[in-house]
């Protein structure tokens, strides 16, 4: 197992020590892998905590691939071997969906029934986890619908927002209902709203979702031609033009903000970069990874970090500074390493 440790510079009020544990596309594996397995032992440590699951809670390879939760029986060993892990758990858990959850498809109201359907299944069965702190609410937003939905924790000292952002990549969409652009221009008003209630209260700042907008990928940051052929799957490729205007207006609000963190999943690899007032985290390898030339940036590309490993983030809050801690096997070597000192 090794760790890597970033020191990240923030502005906030003293706090005891609080971990909130990021883990993404977890949904391929029937039982519990190496990552899992090592999740839980850290979490079991660690009761002062939540843990966020970023979407593509479950996967249907066969015999399409770009179904998710569909009540099959192996759709529901994916979902349980993550439920698995919070048995003895005494934090909280949260799931986020992701564009496998809405069956990665361009027809809202089936999507909708899909997620719904896992949304129901997942919320069901941790309400049998007697250790668990919350039952209800887990799968955020709620209901299909975009949010932001607010959690505060560790005291109040700490603003988790909730959004899907496969709801505003389906905004375009032909087969969408009428979701107009005043609706849309109606969530950024509330996403920017809820980020401003959060930095008067000098609450840290965590935003979470499945699709990143700051990420490095060979094959989803490719330019899309001719996005309407073949739309279910180029959807989820960040050069679609949908995904497009959801970076810039997601950018637009974070950037007007003194320290944001975005955490995500969707690239199937652990990555970190830094714009100064915003971080953003890439943790989508919970059970599988890109090969190394599918995400290696070019040389010039200094400003991303990169692992093709499986593994998760945690961050550590603790006092006036807050660390990002990256979890990723590599045989039983293990490594702490300093990347950014807190200012």
């Amino acid at each position: 197992m090794t760790v890597i440790l970033f020191l990240v510079a923030l502005h906030c009020s003293a706090q005891s020590n609080f971990k909130l544990f990021l883990v993404g596309d977890a949904g391929d594996d029937d039982l519990t892998g190496e990552t899992l397995d090592s999740l839980k032992a850290n979490i079991n440590r660690n009761s002062n905590s939540a843990l966020v699951f970023l979407g593509d809670n479950c996967y249907r390879n066969f015999p399409f691939q770009f179904r998710g939760f569909d009540s099959s029986c192996i759709t529901q060993k994916r979902i349980i071997s993550q439920l698995s892990i919070l048995e003895n758990y005494k934090g909280a858990a949260y799931f986020v969906p992701g564009n496998h959850d809405w069956w990665n498809t361009t027809n809202f109201n089936k999507g909708k029934q899909k997620l719904q359907m896992e949304e129901s299944f997942i919320e069901q069965n941790l309400a049998l986890n007697k250790s668990i702190s919350n039952t209800k609410n887990v799968f955020l937003p709620q209901h299909g619908s975009p949010g932001p939905s607010v959690v505060e924790m560790n005291d109040n000292k700490i603003c988790v927002v909730f959004m899907d952002t496969d709801w505003l990549l389906l905004l375009d969409e032909k087969r969408t209902p009428k979701i107009n652009q005043e609706q849309e221009k109606i969530f950024y008003q509330q996403l920017d709203s809820v980020i401003s209630v959060a930095e008067k209260k000098q609450q840290q700042i965590l935003v979470v979702a499945h699709h990143p907008i700051k990420a490095y990928d060979n094959l989803l940051g490719r330019k899309v031609k001719h996005p309407k052929l073949f739309s279910r799957v180029k959807m989820s490729m960040m050069g679609y033009p949908s995904y497009q205007k959801m970076i810039t207006q997601l950018q637009t609000v974070f950037e007007k903000h003194h320290q944001v963190i975005f955490a995500s999943g969707h690239v199937h690899a652990l990555q970190y970069y830094n714009t100064g007032n915003v971080q953003y985290v890439v943790s989508g390898s919970g059970s599988k990874t890109l090969h190394g030339d599918e995400i290696n940036p070019p040389h010039n590309a200094h400003e991303y970090r990169v692992w093709g490993e499986e593994g998760f983030f945690v961050l550590n809050f603790e006092n006036t500074k807050t660390n990002i801690v990256l979890y990723h096997e590599k045989g039983k070597q293990k490594t702490t390493m300093d990347v950014l000192q807190e200012k």
